[in-house]
């Protein structure tokens, strides 16, 4: 199979028409100019150092100097060796834990964080397996839908917490719906679910969602976050260990039992999380293991280059330009032209030469350029392809030197720094492909990639205006219109929390105001209180000095023995009534939600 690599370099062919059109209007004008001064050939005889054909082989040895280089250009290539992959996989849903309990810390850093570095490692050893995500708690939410966009599931994991679930718990059985609604459904195969719980607060239907499952084709797998002894749990709002309904602290504990139970009802595996590396092995031969779907195939070849060939024969053909004998000139002494020796200008052949010589350089420098920079991006992708991404940079970098224009390059180079996490540097790198790519899909591209790098950095705003630029560009892209979702989403709770913040500030700020308004009052009033209190003291002062202590005298009471006895019985009465109402609410415990 022979094809040329940049085949749109080719139009640069249409050159050479145009240069022998100058070329045959020149030869046209001078026989013009020569018909002039009498008989053509006689005239051309007595020409100083004429020799016929000698610019139009010149001329000829140009155009195929210039048309070599041109097709060296779009570097005709063949192909040696195809090779025909199949693309096989299997659908994987994670089902990701995300409550509270998820945060204890008998396994550190704590439950949650190393749930995600397992999965993280498990995407690194994928290959052609689709994966989704749902993050579930009291109820389940699918995150990240199916896709074979690796970086966006690492990327979108990051911001998984407990804060993305209100309703606390751990309802595995919904979890395992939501994953069933996922799923194709009208295939019994090529389907598994991995559930990353503590097992805590385990639902009785979770049993008979994983037998439906397994009955639909679905092999489940759990993997177990924590300890069986298990740990106290911080609680936020008390800043202090959590305490239940009694009083007493909070015990989270791995349910290894009941993780073996789903495990088994859906015909998978359990493994408990203690060596990341040695879980993710496991997980990964299971699914290797496992009928595995078609994906479609792609053909890859081995392609040998033949640039170099033409640019030789066109380099040769300018040497031998270079090397033929010009017009001899007459010498300096002469002040005339000898008798009978005519002189004929030739400028107009002369630029015509000199145009189509100017053109070959050009194109044979930018070929070599081209050349240094294909190098360049082809040593680049081997690198970022052994996730060497600050050498696959350099070399991205070389490129873009020698040819700014190169958006494959600028692209890379954005990749690479991306993968570094400069997100700043792959920004502004993605900016200027954007504005050098001149067909929509590679502007698409790169304010995808632009987005990813707001969102990595929780720029919601900004992620969403780039997203909506990646659709105006390219509609048909699935993956943007999910995280142009998922940012609108973060923003608006961003959003919220911004207004929250600002109310409770203000709120915060009437309470300070009325409490100083209110201490306030409260000095003005003990300040007038001490003023009444010395006023009446020195009354009493001054009615002490006229009047004489008087004995107090003991009042009669008002009441008869007989209502007296009466009143002492309605209390006792009571008293009974309140004690036995006491009694019979003792018994009355109300239970605690449980919020963890």
């Amino acid at each position: 199979m022979i094809q040329f690599q940049h085949i749109s370099y080719l139009y640069a062919l249409a050159v050479i028409p145009l240069l022998v059109l100058l070329f045959i209007g020149v030869l046209y004008w001078r026989k013009r100019k020569l018909q002039k001064l009498g008989d053509e050939k006689l005239v051309t005889s007595q020409v100083l150092g004429y020799i016929p054909g000698r610019n139009t082989f010149r001329f000829l040895l140009m155009t195929i100097a210039l048309s070599a280089i041109i097709i060296g250009w779009a570097n005709l290539r063949m192909g040696d060796k195809s090779e025909k992959a199949e693309r096989k996989g299997v659908d994987v849903i994670v089902a990701l834990d995300v409550s509270k309990s998820m945060l204890a810390k008998d396994i550190m850093p704590d439950r949650l964080t190393r749930a995600k570095q397992l999965i993280m490692r498990m995407t690194d050893k994928m290959h052609n397996d689709r994966i989704a995500l749902i993050v579930f708690a009291g109820k389940s939410y699918l995150q990240v839908p199916l896709t074979v966009d690796y970086t966006a599931v690492k990327m979108l994991l990051q911001n998984v917490s407990p804060d993305m679930v209100p309703s606390q718990g751990t309802v595995i059985a919904d979890a395992v719906d939501m994953a069933m609604k996922t799923f194709t459904q009208n295939e019994k195969k090529y389907k598994s679910l991995i559930v990353i719980t503590d097992g805590e607060d385990h639902d009785e239907k979770a049993i008979d969602k994983t037998h439906e499952a397994a009955d639909a084709g679905v092999i489940v797998h759990t993997v177990g976050i924590g300890s069986p002894q298990g740990t106290t749990l911080y609680d936020n709002d008390t800043k202090s260990v959590k305490l239940d309904e009694n009083g007493n602290p909070v015990i989270s504990k791995l349910n290894e039992e009941e993780l073996r139970s789903i495990a088994s009802a859906g015909r998978g595996t359990y493994n408990l999380l203690q060596n990341t590396d040695e879980v993710t092995d496991k997980l990964i031969s299971s699914l290797e293991g496992m009928e595995q779907k078609s994906l479609g195939s792609v053909v890859y070849t081995d392609f040998t280059s033949y640039f170099q060939y033409f640019l030789l024969a066109g380099f040769i053909a300018l040497v031998i330009e270079w090397l033929l004998p010009g017009r001899r000139k007459a010498k300096k002494a002469a002040p005339q032209v000898p008798v009978g020796m005519i002189q004929v200008t030739k400028a107009p052949a002369k630029v015509a030469q000199g145009t189509a010589a100017m053109v070959v350089l050009f194109i044979l420098l930018a070929n070599i350029a081209q050349a240094q920079t294909n190098k360049y991006i082809l040593q680049g992708n081997k690198l970022y392809e052994q996730q060497k991404y600050k050498e696959a940079a350099e070399d991205y970098a070389k490129a873009v030197a020698k040819d700014p224009n190169n958006t494959s390059g600028l692209f890379n180079l954005g990749n690479s720094l991306y993968q570094q996490q400069k997100f700043d540097d792959s920004r502004k790198v993605m900016t200027e492909t954007a504005k050098k790519s001149k067909d929509k899909n590679g502007v698409a591209a790169a304010n995808y990639n632009i987005g990813n790098t707001y969102m990595s950095q929780k720029k919601w705003e900004d992620a969403v205006n780039s997203y909506k630029q990646t659709l105006r560009n390219n509609p048909q892209d699935v993956d943007a219109k999910y995280n142009l979702s998922y940012a609108s989403q973060m923003l608006k709770k961003q959003q919220q929390q911004d207004k929250d913040k600002k109310q409770d500030k203000k709120d915060q700020d009437k309470k300070d105001q009325d409490k100083k308004d209110q201490d306030k009052k409260d000095d003005d009033k003990k300040d007038k209180d001490k003023k009444d209190d010395k006023k009446d003291q020195d009354q009493k002062d001054d009615q002490g000095k006229d009047q004489k202590p008087q004995k107090p005298e003991s009042q009669p009471s008002k009441l008869s023995k007989q209502q007296a006895d009466q009143l002492l019985d309605a209390l006792q009465q009571e008293e009974k009534k309140l004690h036995d109402k006491q009694k019979n609410e003792k018994g009355n415990v109300v239970k605690m939600q449980k919020d963890w």
